[in-house]
C-alpha cells in the first residue's frame, strides 16, 4: 500500500509525502505506483524548475519514499503559484486513490497555527 501524508498549515499544503509499494501489479508494470510516482516527480521538477523555489525534498527508491516539503517563507507571487501546484498534485493522487482505494491511504495532517 502506497502512505500518502499531507500536511497542512493555516489551509496550505506544506508538505506531501508518499511511502511504500502499492502492490497492485509486479514491479515495473505497477500503475498506481507509476501515476502517484509521475504526480510528485512532476511537482517537484515543476516548483524548481518553473517556479524556481529550492523545496526540502527526499528520495529513497529503496523503500520506495518521496517527501516535498516547501520552504517557510515565500514571496506572495511566488506562494500563490506554489499553492495551485501543491493543489493540483493532491487532486490527482485523490483522484488515483479513489479508482485504487485499496492500494493507497491518504492521511491529512493539520496544523492550523
Amino acid at each position: 500500500m502506497i502512505n500518502i501524508v499531507v500536511v497542512k498549515k493555516n489551509n496550505r499544503i506544506m508538505t506531501i509525502e508518499a511511502t511504500g509499494h502499492s502492490g497492485y501489479a509486479t514491479e515495473g508494470s505497477d500503475i498506481v505506483c507509476s501515476a502517484v510516482s509521475i504526480l510528485l516527480e512532476t511537482l517537484l521538477n515543476s516548483l524548481i524548475d518553473i517556479v524556481k523555489i529550492n523545496p526540502d525534498y527526499k528520495i529513497d527508491e529503496s523503500i520506495p519514499h518521496l517527501s516535498i516539503s516547501l520552504p517557510k517563507a515565500l514571496d506572495k507571487a511566488i506562494s500563490n503559484k506554489v499553492d495551485l501546484l501543491m493543489e493540483s498534485t493532491y487532486l490527482g493522487i485523490r483522484k488515483v486513490a479513489d479508482c485504487y482505494k485499496k492500494y493507497i491511504k491518504i492521511k491529512e495532517k493539520l496544523y492550523d497555527i
